[in-house]
């Protein structure tokens, strides 16, 4: 699992991991739609011998958590994977990790969420927080309009500081991400694979995911060739010429990771009567989800949750009077 160390962040994202099956099942069912959920592992390319040493101790702590990881030969790592070529040093496969479909993934979830009776409004921003007697009342809309609502979950990511009227600040920033996606014969690679260069994951139609940078440069919507050219540059040092050749140019595009100064996702309740918080899940977004409804859902219905969530918890940043202590 690509966590950095043990302790309560890695507990979250294992927690998430084990509803993640049951819970596409679930959207599938309700939507019709395949969100292409496939437990096919991860595969970490060691390009340099910090990249072992790094590896290594991460192996050796997830071991001890009971945890499924293999060292592998750079000749059985090209064994496993025939496509890649270059100089690694070693991989570290990490088995029980799985890979989805984002796009297919929020169409099953809008699908499944109208079929439960969820109104989705889409063209429409929040812009403003209202309060009545410092307590949540309702949230004005960019069109003018006024839903009320005596509980509000501010989960608008990168965007979560940008909604008017909200007397503490969200410290969430956007973290630019660029992405390429090729066409390439299908099951080319048969994991995703990663590196600290680059990394690329597969779709089961053969589309190919190559990415990706981490940018602080605001909301930059731009493609970039600079960018393009960092990630290319950087898949080429693992991926055979062979395996390249096979690869069509498709689409590139960006997004905005919601970027903390820990790094740690923003869980619970606020200090504001009915405001709770969802946001700053950075590069883990898709996996906490399920984890980080079921949090929220808890804590609104009985004011606690099943995990600790503690250590994610707005206050840690001394959130006062809309400033960033």
């Amino acid at each position: 699992m690509d966590v950095e160390r043990p302790g309560a962040f890695l507990e979250l994202c294992l927690a998430s991991r084990a509803r993640y099956a049951h819970w596409v099942r679930h959207l599938q069912q309700r939507s019709g739609v395949e969100t292409g959920y496939h437990l096919d592992g991860i595969l970490y390319l060691a390009l340099a011998e910090a990249d072992v040493r790094r590896m290594a101790a991460r192996m050796r702590w997830q071991h001890r958590r009971g945890l499924q990881v293999e060292r592998w030969s750079a000749a059985r790592t090209r064994r496993e994977e025939p496509a890649l070529s270059g100089s690694f040093t070693a991989g570290f496969a990490f088995p029980d990790e799985a890979q989805v479909d984002n796009a297919k993934l929020m169409e099953a979830l809008a699908i499944a969420c109208r079929k439960a009776g969820v109104a989705c409004l889409e063209g429409e921003e929040a812009r403003r927080l209202l309060l009545r007697r410092g307590a949540v009342s309702a949230v004005e809309l960019t069109s003018g309009r006024r839903i009320a609502a005596p509980v509000v979950v501010n989960c608008l990511g990168s965007w979560a500081g940008e909604v008017r009227g909200q007397p503490l600040a969200f410290p969430v920033t956007p973290a630019k991400g660029q992405i390429l996606a090729f066409h390439a014969p299908p099951r080319m690679f048969r994991r995703a694979v990663m590196s600290e260069a680059a990394y690329g994951v597969q779709r089961r139609d053969g589309r190919l995911l190559v990415g990706s940078t981490i940018e602080h440069v605001g909301f930059d919507r731009r493609v970039t060739l600079e960018a393009m050219s960092g990630i290319l540059n950087g898949f080429r040092r693992f991926v055979s010429p062979r395996a390249l050749a096979q690869c069509a140019f498709h689409e590139a595009w960006i997004g905005f990771r919601p970027y903390t100064a820990d790094r740690k996702p923003i869980l619970g309740a606020t200090s504001i009567p009915g405001l709770y918080a969802a946001t700053g899940h950075f590069r883990h977004g898709i996996l906490l989800a399920p984890i980080t409804a079921h949090l929220i859902r808890e804590l609104i219905r009985t004011g606690r949750s099943s995990l600790d969530i503690s250590p994610f918890a707005p206050q840690r940043f001394h959130m006062k009077g809309g400033q960033h202590a």
